[in-house]
């Protein structure tokens, strides 16, 4: 390859890596974001509940993220799956985590399985992905009991479907965006994909494989905020090696920005009221943005989730620390997986997606 090629494929990937859509900031959508963080987080912390409080924040944050924006219909329908599977989410975790094995294979099977929403496009993969982390967070936290932990993540979810459905309006008109086919066509189109094609099928067996591992490694070595390694590898894993190294691209420079922001306001404080004020913040950025590019989704979700964690469990500067080196174990782990389980599936075609109702 000349030197001429070379630059121009380090252009074009730097391109996919930082590529903004120009949008307008929808502060409605913003504000909904945000109401679906901080009133957990703070009503918590008035209760003395701090964890509950965290568990309902991070219910009302995975369902925000799943209801689209206003210009595609069904929101309801997104954010309901995600409020159902949240729940499921945090039942299995409360009742895996006592074992190691039990976790291990929970995680294979969980997360496999809501990869496969990809079919139903960006969407889908996004709610999916919510799904396979509500799971992993829950279940590396210290255990909650199980009803107020359902409780918990069933009502922050609930409170976060209704306001993103009032911040966003009524249905898209129709002849405008796509539309969701419905649960059924969802499943079962996954399900064809699955039983015909090795491309979903292996990208699923790849996402289950390497985060149940990474589950098997960080429990029997006690890594501390160990989630972050599967949290990783479930974000990065695509189903070709070109996309994983975008996404490993995206997510370390996202990241460490994200970790800067957040350990600036750890250095400057420990309180817990100041953390999930400016958690709620990093919220309303994040939703104001989230619809320009993957990039800006990182760079906020990190400090968000950073902050969320930091007013319940606080540990200062070593939180940034461990997400710095978790993360990094995250992108190498998704990286080897991607080219050593099938590695060369999807190159040429990737998953098949519904089509428009």
């Amino acid at each position: 390859m000349t030197a001429r090629a070379e630059e121009e494929q380090l252009e074009q990937l730097a391109g996919e890596v930082f590529r903004v859509d120009e949008r307008e900031i929808d502060f409605g959508i913003a504000l909904a974001g945000m109401l679906a963080v901080a009133p957990a987080l703070l009503i918590g912390l008035a209760t003395g509940e701090p964890t509950l409080g965290l568990l309902a924040a991070l219910g009302g944050l995975n369902v925000a993220l799943a209801v689209p924006g206003r210009d595609v219909s069904d929101r309801w329908a997104w954010g309901l799956l995600c409020l159902v599977g949240s729940v499921a989410a945090v039942a299995l975790a409360d009742v895996t985590q006592p074992s190691i094995a039990a976790c291990v294979v929970a995680t294979f099977f969980w997360t496999g399985a809501w990869s496969t929403l990809r079919v139903a496009g960006k969407h889908g993969a996004l709610t999916g992905f919510a799904l396979g982390a509500v799971f992993i967070i829950t279940n590396g936290l210290p255990a909650q009991p199980l009803g107020p932990a359902i409780a918990a993540v069933a009502v922050g979810g609930a409170a976060a479907l209704v306001l993103m459905l009032i911040a966003g309006g009524g249905p898209a008109p129709k002849g405008g965006a796509a539309t969701w086919p419905g649960i059924r066509a969802t499943l079962g189109a996954a399900w064809s994909a699955l039983c015909t094609g090795p491309v979903l099928r292996h990208h699923a067996l790849r996402i289950g494989i390497a985060t149940a591992a990474s589950v098997l490694a960080y429990r029997l070595i006690d890594l501390s905020y160990g989630y972050w390694v599967t949290l990783t590898i479930l974000a990065i894993l695509q189903p070709d090696p070109h996309a994983s190294r975008v996404r490993s691209i995206q997510r370390s420079t996202g990241s460490l920005i994200g970790i800067t922001i957040a350990a600036a306001f750890v250095f400057l404080t420990g309180d817990p009221w100041v953390l999930a004020t400016a958690a709620s913040l990093a919220a309303f950025a994040l939703f104001a943005m989230r619809e320009r590019s993957y990039h800006w989704l990182v760079m906020l979700l990190t400090p968000t989730a950073l902050l969320m964690i930091s007013s319940v469990f606080y540990s200062g500067l070593a939180l940034a620390g461990y997400r710095v080196l978790n993360t990094a174990l995250g992108i190498l782990l998704a990286l080897a997986a991607s080219w050593l389980i099938w590695g060369n599936d999807g190159i040429s075609k990737p998953p098949p997606a519904l089509p428009p109702r």
